[in-house]
């Protein structure tokens, strides 16, 4: 009798530090959202790409029908042309907290009745009856489990499942069956039938794409179709259900003739059980399928989740996602290229050059600390700092219209003798500073800092850049680019040049220098549609292309890009990399098909 007794209170306390350990608080209510107030803007002659702008506008809470927003487009093949300035409402805020998620939870009143009928008429039918946990499906699935000899069949209800997915995880031992067995029992015994469906339909995971997680009902239904959950078809809802089961043993790209049976028979079935009229013509044929696959894939390419996912994470209140799409686009036609297996990665900062500025930040490993990442790891900036020792120049008595030799130079260091070399050559033996900025020489530069004298450059320099090795006279590869800068360092130096030097009246402008993208280093490069726009833009590389940057600025948004090897570069060699044709082309992607026009810069403007 003691032993039984024991057992009793062994069992009572088990269960009792079982509910202790389960925090309710993690069964979310669903609160009204807070009215977003950041719009998206959209400017006469701006470009967005076609699928990319329809993937964002559904995923906004603009209610404005698609064909009234259209009126302000002029459709080409791939392309919208924006006519007319609009705006649109912001995207719906995302309510997920793991790392690569998407969520909405909605309130049960939200959810076409077809689903919850569906549901429990499919995967519990008992659930308005049982008390948690369903003890015939128990026995027959520990018949199956010892048929088979391992776990085949969970005999979970609706209430484990939400328990499942709020408190445990997918790990199948008896431990974890017993404990989700009694929180489920004590969950409804606090909550009703209504309140365990809505979180059911809350907290289920719905599958990937692009390897985004998709959680809750009303993220699945506008990540797959599109749509708004009230907006779904009967035959959507049976795809839906069937995911359910297995959503990577049913995914829609990779499993798409199993998911297709499977939402032929959940339909069937639900026709049969009076769920869906027998009218109901919203069955799928051939084409219907390999059109919505064909969507799904297209959306995975292109990175349309990645760029939905990143968009939501940012705090902006500017066209993120178009940003966020074309950095990735840009990076998909880099990883064609053979150094690309190489780790490549990319930093980004962007946004107004202004003080306390908002500004997107970006780093491709999205893995790491991006923080630490931007403004904590140092690398050599290459001719980015040109401009920033040119400005140091002029602002010492020298003009744009001045000139200077290319005859080599050799420097008597302490370390030796040092001669810096070029990438490229021309004829003339002279040159303006103009031209030499523009193309960017090696041997103007240091000429005309002894010409000026190194004791002064340094003393300019020393307050903006402390890493500064001094005396800059026996340091002089850090006047082409040998210094080593974050990504922040680089973007608030620049905020600082462009206050300075891009004024209206400035004739004697760096800024305007370097606004001909026909005349610099991007020349080749720089392709139609901004070959005639006028904005600063300098690449940089060093390290023989294992940094490589790009710096643009068209008077309201400044881009500070890095494109590089992350960790270990012992083995990496030498694999054509340059500014030019990579930091620069996420540049092109971005400013292109943001939806707006460039800005005009102030020290163009007569």
């Amino acid at each position: 009798l003691s032993l039984l007794v024991a057992c009793v209170i062994w069992v009572f306390a088990y269960v009792y530090s079982v509910i202790k350990s389960v925090n309710l608080d993690k069964i979310a209510s669903v609160y009204p959202r807070e009215k977003n107030e950041r719009i998206v803007s959209f400017e006469e002659g701006g470009i967005v790409k076609k699928d990319v702008f329809d993937f964002f506008y559904s995923k906004t809470t603009d209610k404005r029908f698609f064909s009234v927003i259209k009126k302000n487009l002029r459709e080409t093949r791939e392309h919208y042309i924006i006519e007319e300035n609009f705006v649109l409402e912001p995207l719906i805020e995302n309510e997920c907290t793991s790392l690569r998620c998407i969520q909405y939870r909605i309130p049960f009143s939200n959810i076409p009745n077809i689903f919850s009928k569906g549901l429990i008429g499919i995967e519990d039918y008992r659930f308005l009856n049982h008390f948690g946990v369903d003890l015939k499906s128990i026995l027959r699935a520990i018949i199956q489990d010892i048929k088979a000899g391992s776990f085949v069949q969970g005999g979970s209800t609706l209430t484990q499942q939400v328990v499942k997915n709020i408190f445990y995880t997918n790990e199948k031992s008896l431990e974890r069956k017993i404990k989700e067995a009694i929180v489920a029992i004590y969950l409804e015994s606090k909550l009703d039938k209504t309140t365990i469906l809505q979180t059911y339909f809350n907290e289920v995971y719905w599958g990937s794409l692009g390897g985004v997680l998709i959680k809750g009902i009303e993220a699945a239904s506008r990540i797959y179709f599109n749509k708004h959950i009230l907006d779904v078809s009967s035959y959507e809802v049976s795809i839906l259900i069937s995911m359910l089961k297995g959503p990577s043993y049913y995914h829609p790209i990779r499993r798409t003739e199993r998911l297709r049976e499977r939402a032929s028979f959940i339909y069937k079935k639900l026709k049969g059980i009076g769920f869906i009229p027998k009218g109901d013509l919203s069955s799928w044929n051939d084409e219907r399928w390999n059109k919505w696959v064909g969507f799904l894939k297209t959306s995975v390419e292109k990175n349309l989740h990645e760029s939905f996912l990143l968009t939501l994470k940012n705090k902006r209140s500017e066209n993120d996602f178009l940003y966020f799409n074309s950095i990735l686009a840009a990076e998909n036609l880099l990883k064609r290229k053979e150094w690309r297996k190489n780790s490549y990665s990319v930093k980004m900062i962007s946004g107004s050059s202004a003080n306390n500025g908002e500004r997107l930040n970006y780093y491709s490993r999205f893995e790491r600390d991006i923080e630490k990442a931007l403004t904590e790891e140092f690398v050599q900036v290459g001719s980015t700092l040109k401009p920033l020792i040119y400005k140091k120049l002029i602002d010492r008595g020298l003009n744009v219209d001045d000139t200077v030799t290319l005859e080599p130079i050799t420097l008597k260091l302490l370390s030796g003798e040092w001669t810096p070399r070029e990438s490229h050559s021309i004829n003339e033996n002279e040159i303006t500073l103009e031209r030499a900025l523009q193309e960017s020489f090696n041997i103007p530069v240091i000429k005309l800092v002894q010409k000026i004298g190194f004791e002064k450059i340094e003393e300019d320099l020393k307050g903006d850049f402390p890493k500064l090795l001094t005396p800059l006279a026996q340091y002089p590869a850090q006047l082409l680019g040998a210094l080593e800068l974050s990504v922040n360092d680089m973007f608030n130096a620049y905020s600082n040049f462009f206050k300075k030097d891009c004024v209206a009246g400035n004739q004697n402008s760096i800024t305007k220098v370097l606004s001909d993208p026909t005349k610099t280093t991007i020349k080749r490069r720089v392709g139609k549609s901004l070959k005639n726009q006028r904005f600063f833009g300098k690449t940089g590389t060093s390290n023989n292309g294992l940094d490589n940057w790009f710096i643009g600025y068209d008077g309201k948004d400044l881009f500070v890009i890095w494109f590089g090897v992350d960790g270990n570069r012992a083995e990496v060699e030498d694999q054509n990399t340059y500014g030019s044709n990579t930091a620069f082309l996420i540049y092109k992607e971005s400013v292109t098909y943001s939806g707006r026009r460039l800005s005009i810069l102030p020290c163009l403007e007569k």
